[in-house]
């Protein structure tokens, strides 16, 4: 058995592995709920968390660069700013 042989007997049998996955999918996917369907409260509180764990860290970031010491207008206009570009790009990449 030479090494073409020995990798076309492991692409086959990846390929039998990745069909059977496919097929049992497609027979379990009828009965199976989501996770998030099955625990809405919960995965609510982690996303919440989650949230609140960014915002939390960066305001400490901005707070240790002394980006809060500013005028709380500049701020605003900042923020205004990066959400119009990343809605610009949004636009660009979306068509």
């Amino acid at each position: 058995m030479n090494n073409k042989e020995g990798t076309e007997i492991n692409i086959n049998v990846i390929r039998h592995l990745e069909t059977l996955s496919s097929q049992i999918n497609r027979v379990m996917a009828p009965r199976a709920k989501s996770v998030f369907r099955q625990y809405p409260i919960t995965f609510g509180l982690l996303i919440l968390l989650g949230v609140m764990g960014l915002h939390e860290g960066l305001k400490g970031v901005m707070k240790s660069l002394g980006l809060l010491d500013i005028n709380p207008w500049y701020l605003v206009v900042s923020g205004l700013v990066i959400l119009i570009i990343t809605g610009t790009v949004y636009k660009k990449l979306e068509k």
